[in-house]
């Protein structure tokens, strides 16, 4: 990953140990009191951290902040395919996170599609970012017809946003592109993105790939005669326009990570050149 895709974090992580961010990334989002039983001298020589746990947990997502959340749980969710930086809400979080396979995760998302959709909503009238009004009101679209059931329409345009942002990034990344400058390819895209690439990743790791995790499943190519894929998969949805990719579970899990994406895109200040 090019260092210079995210933000420089290395001036407020400077003070916690790498044990301390290791504790933090595994297991809660502060703010949060450090208590270890009968060893009240290692709380106090934590204590002073406080303030830089506090500021860490502002640079999360919103529908992170204060939840005691699993991130490891929460990193393996997302490589499935399930969108979880910005939306949805973290009382959803915690649902998906005590399923035990995709098809309850699925059965999550429908049950709470009205908290989930009201959560795109509000994550989308959050973003500033001027350059981003057209796709930000597309998205908006999607979510009114999400909420009237007009899934098949809302998936496409969603699959059709998320896809202008990843070329957006891709030409603001020259590495991401041919010598030319022309469009290189999706696999380019996945070898560029942000990533967990450990399983103990820091807290600037996790939270520059938060966003893009997902990025993988949903970017999967299949050809005759592999079956047409029955979570989001933004091939299926362009090329195989029917019942098994088009479902309103996959129009919502569409709405969510394009999103997710321009939120982050928008918080993170990340550097982008729409053609749009």
């Amino acid at each position: 990953m090019n260092n210079s895709f995210g933000p420089d974090l290395t001036g407020i992580l400077a003070a916690a140990t790498e044990d301390i961010r290791r504790t933090v990334a595994a297991a809660v989002v502060p703010p949060v009191e450090i208590r270890i039983p009968a060893m009240d001298h290692l709380a106090a020589a934590i204590a002073p951290l406080q303030p830089t746990l506090e500021r860490l947990d502002a640079m999360m997502p919103a529908n992170w902040r204060g939840s005691r959340l699993n991130y490891s749980e929460m990193i393996a969710l997302m490589q499935e395919g399930v969108p979880l930086a910005w939306v949805p809400p973290a009382d959803v979080i915690q649902q998906l996170l005590t399923t035990d396979a995709p098809a309850s995760r699925a059965q999550v998302i429908d049950d709470c599609r009205p908290t989930i959709l009201a959560s795109c909503e509000a994550a989308l009238a959050s973003v500033t970012d001027t350059r981003f009004i057209a796709q930000r009101a597309l998205l908006e679209e999607c979510v009114r017809m999400a909420e009237h059931g007009m899934f098949n329409g809302a998936q496409a345009l969603a699959a059709n946003v998320w896809d202008t942002l990843i070329r957006g990034l891709a030409f603001a990344n020259p590495e991401w592109l041919k010598p030319n400058g022309q469009w290189q390819g999706y696999p380019k895209v996945l070898e560029n993105i942000p990533a967990v690439e450990d399983d103990d990743p820091t807290i600037r790791q996790f939270r520059e790939a938060a966003a893009f995790l997902p990025f993988p499943q949903a970017l999967k190519t299949f050809w005759p005669p592999d079956p047409v894929p029955q979570n989001f998969n933004r091939h299926a949805t362009a090329h195989a326009a029917a019942t098994t990719q088009y479902t309103p579970v996959n129009a919502v899990t569409a709405v969510m990570l394009a999103v997710s994406v321009l939120r982050d895109i928008d918080d993170m200040d990340y550097p982008i050149k729409m053609h749009a």
